[in-house]
């Protein structure tokens, strides 16, 4: 499941022109206003990577606990509350197997994060645990990439980011296999710094993919009532619409049920 390691060190220089964490988190805010049914104050950001939906919400005032499997990802999330003085804790956990001695009145699990549960018994396992770590009544709200928006295999990208004397570039091939819903996708790093030998690594990653009656069924199965869906890729709040079937990226929100639904 984990498979971010010298990755980690340039994650936040890709994704910051990618992804307007900022942005994102204000909406979760204005979200959280309409389906939370108490103040909120405790959020549990799973698979939180170095930290960039946590920090902000941090910020925002809510108390906010980040877990991911990645060690290298959560000591990046850690230098980064320490530069800024932010009382944030992070913790190395696999979300499939949650261990915490609190609840939470909710739980979002953002961009990429959901889609390494791989397997029906990994997705089983992660809302089971999940259940236990919530009030009555509390909410999570995740992203997960959608089958009807992917694009056609192979699917081959690059891209170049630059932070003072660093640059890097990426190639990714991406090929989605229909018997398991996984897509595969190699990235290839070549690293160049002014005063240091170009590094190339190479990383792989898989990421499950769903339609949202899969998922609508999958959560109703284990104690999770679906609210709503978004079209994950408008970012203003005023625009948010519900998923066409191309879309690519959609937020769910779900609530927990008292007692689950069993076949």
């Amino acid at each position: 499941m984990c498979a971010y390691k010298k990755f980690s060190n340039y994650y936040d220089l890709i994704y910051r022109g990618i992804v307007d964490y900022e942005n994102e988190c204000q909406i979760l805010k204005a979200i959280f206003k309409k389906y939370c049914h108490k103040e909120l104050k405790l959020i549990l950001d799973l698979g939180c990577g170095t930290g960039s939906h946590t920090i902000p919400l941090s910020k925002h005032g809510y108390n906010v606990t980040g877990i991911d499997i990645s060690h290298a990802m959560i000591r990046k999330a850690r230098e980064k509350v320490a530069k800024e003085g932010i009382n944030t804790k992070f913790l190395v956990q696999d979300m499939r197997r949650l261990n915490l001695k609190t609840k939470f009145q909710c739980a979002v699990c953002m961009f990429g994060a959901f889609g390494y549960l791989l397997t029906d018994e990994d997705l089983t396992d992660f809302l089971s645990g999940l259940h236990n770590h919530l009030y009555e009544n509390g909410i999570i709200i995740f992203e997960y990439w959608s089958i009807g928006g992917l694009k056609p295999s192979p699917y081959r990208s690059w891209m170049k980011a630059q932070d003072g004397n660093v640059t890097v570039y990426r190639m990714a091939e991406s090929n989605f296999d229909r018997a398991t819903n996984v897509l595969n996708i190699e990235m290839n790093f070549v690293v160049v710094s002014k005063d240091k030998p170009a590094e190339t690594f190479t990383e792989n990653h898989r990421i499950r993919c769903y339609t949202l009656e899969e998922l609508k069924n999958f959560l109703k199965s284990n104690g999770f009532e679906p609210v709503i869906a978004y079209d994950w890729s408008v970012k203003d709040i005023s625009n948010l619409k519900a998923p066409e079937k191309e879309t690519f990226r959609v937020l769910m929100v779900a609530q927990k049920m008292k007692f689950p639904e069993k076949d």
